[in-house]
Protein backbone atom coordinates (compact mmCIF):
# COMPACT_ATOMS: atom_id res chain seq x y z
CA UNK A 1 0.00 0.00 0.00
CA UNK A 2 1.54 3.52 -1.07
CA UNK A 3 2.57 5.82 2.09
CA UNK A 4 -0.23 8.43 1.61
CA UNK A 5 -2.80 5.69 1.26
CA UNK A 6 -1.81 3.84 4.15
CA UNK A 7 -1.57 7.65 6.39
CA UNK A 8 -5.21 8.54 5.01
CA UNK A 9 -6.41 5.03 6.48
CA UNK A 10 -5.20 5.82 9.47
CA UNK A 11 -6.09 9.46 9.40
CA UNK A 12 -9.93 7.81 8.27
CA UNK A 13 -9.80 5.48 11.30
CA UNK A 14 -8.86 7.87 14.22
CA UNK A 15 -11.92 10.42 12.94
CA UNK A 16 -14.57 7.37 12.64
CA UNK A 17 -13.03 6.99 16.42
CA UNK A 18 -14.18 9.79 18.32
CA UNK A 19 -15.76 9.50 21.08
CA UNK A 20 -15.26 8.76 24.96
CA UNK A 21 -14.79 10.83 28.09
CA UNK A 22 -12.07 13.30 29.18
CA UNK A 23 -9.63 11.99 31.38
CA UNK A 24 -6.55 13.67 33.59
CA UNK A 25 -3.51 15.70 31.87
CA UNK A 26 -1.09 14.31 29.84
CA UNK A 27 2.98 14.55 30.73
CA UNK A 28 4.61 16.86 27.57
CA UNK A 29 6.45 15.44 24.88
CA UNK A 30 8.95 16.66 22.43
CA UNK A 31 7.53 17.97 19.57
CA UNK A 32 7.59 15.58 16.95
CA UNK A 33 7.96 12.51 19.01
CA UNK A 34 4.45 10.12 19.87
CA UNK A 35 3.24 10.95 23.45
CA UNK A 36 3.88 8.37 25.76
CA UNK A 37 2.46 4.69 24.33
CA UNK A 38 0.83 5.55 21.21
CA UNK A 39 2.35 4.61 18.01
CA UNK A 40 4.50 6.34 16.11
CA UNK A 41 3.29 7.86 12.93
CA UNK A 42 4.54 9.81 10.02
CA UNK A 43 2.49 12.44 8.70
CA UNK A 44 1.72 13.92 5.15
CA UNK A 45 5.14 16.64 4.91
CA UNK A 46 3.29 18.24 1.75
CA UNK A 47 -0.36 19.26 3.26
CA UNK A 48 -1.32 22.98 3.87
CA UNK A 49 -2.63 21.40 7.32
CA UNK A 50 -0.33 21.13 10.91
CA UNK A 51 -1.09 17.87 12.59
CA UNK A 52 -1.42 16.65 16.15
CA UNK A 53 -1.33 13.29 18.02
CA UNK A 54 -3.76 13.55 21.33
CA UNK A 55 -2.05 12.04 24.17
CA UNK A 56 -3.28 8.60 26.05
CA UNK A 57 -6.59 10.37 27.15
CA UNK A 58 -9.98 11.02 25.83
CA UNK A 59 -9.44 14.62 24.63
CA UNK A 60 -12.73 17.23 24.60
CA UNK A 61 -12.79 19.07 21.31
CA UNK A 62 -14.06 22.42 22.72
CA UNK A 63 -16.16 25.33 21.06
CA UNK A 64 -13.65 28.23 21.91
CA UNK A 65 -10.07 27.30 23.55
CA UNK A 66 -11.15 27.34 27.00
CA UNK A 67 -12.36 24.77 29.45
CA UNK A 68 -15.30 26.99 29.98
CA UNK A 69 -16.32 26.51 26.33
CA UNK A 70 -19.23 24.11 25.57
CA UNK A 71 -17.90 20.79 24.59
CA UNK A 72 -18.76 19.68 21.01
CA UNK A 73 -16.97 16.12 21.04
CA UNK A 74 -13.93 13.80 22.39
CA UNK A 75 -10.97 12.21 20.62
CA UNK A 76 -9.49 9.04 21.31
CA UNK A 77 -6.41 8.27 23.02
CA UNK A 78 -3.36 8.53 20.04
CA UNK A 79 -5.53 10.22 17.55
CA UNK A 80 -3.88 12.15 14.55
CA UNK A 81 -5.85 14.89 13.38
CA UNK A 82 -5.54 17.76 11.21
CA UNK A 83 -5.22 21.32 12.83
CA UNK A 84 -5.88 24.63 10.86
CA UNK A 85 -4.07 26.77 13.49
CA UNK A 86 -3.55 27.30 16.69
CA UNK A 87 -3.23 30.53 19.11
CA UNK A 88 -3.18 30.95 22.87
CA UNK A 89 -6.07 30.35 25.17
CA UNK A 90 -6.79 29.55 28.99
CA UNK A 91 -3.63 28.17 30.31
CA UNK A 92 -3.82 24.35 31.61
CA UNK A 93 -0.38 22.50 32.75
CA UNK A 94 2.38 24.88 31.07
CA UNK A 95 0.77 25.99 27.90
CA UNK A 96 -1.70 28.40 26.46
CA UNK A 97 -1.86 26.22 23.19
CA UNK A 98 -4.95 25.84 22.15
CA UNK A 99 -5.69 24.16 17.90
CA UNK A 100 -8.39 24.63 15.74
CA UNK A 101 -9.60 21.83 13.88
CA UNK A 102 -9.24 21.62 10.25
CA UNK A 103 -12.61 21.09 8.57
CA UNK A 104 -14.54 21.02 11.53
CA UNK A 105 -15.69 23.11 14.31
CA UNK A 106 -13.70 22.83 17.45
CA UNK A 107 -10.34 23.68 19.47
CA UNK A 108 -8.58 20.89 21.57
CA UNK A 109 -5.65 21.87 24.38
CA UNK A 110 -2.05 21.71 23.37
CA UNK A 111 -1.69 20.34 26.85
CA UNK A 112 -3.42 16.97 25.26
CA UNK A 113 -1.68 16.52 22.01
CA UNK A 114 1.95 16.60 20.34
CA UNK A 115 2.58 18.66 17.57
CA UNK A 116 3.77 16.32 14.62
CA UNK A 117 3.64 19.10 12.02
CA UNK A 118 3.62 23.09 13.32
CA UNK A 119 1.23 24.85 12.34
CA UNK A 120 0.76 28.58 11.68
CA UNK A 121 0.22 30.77 14.71
CA UNK A 122 -2.26 33.17 15.14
Amino acid sequence: MPRSSLFLSLLVASLLGLGGIAAGPAVAEDVNRAPTGCPRVEVDADANSGWVQTARVHLRIREHPTTRSRVLGHLRPCTVIAVSRSQAGQRIGNTRTWYKLQGQRGWVSGAYARTLRPVLTS
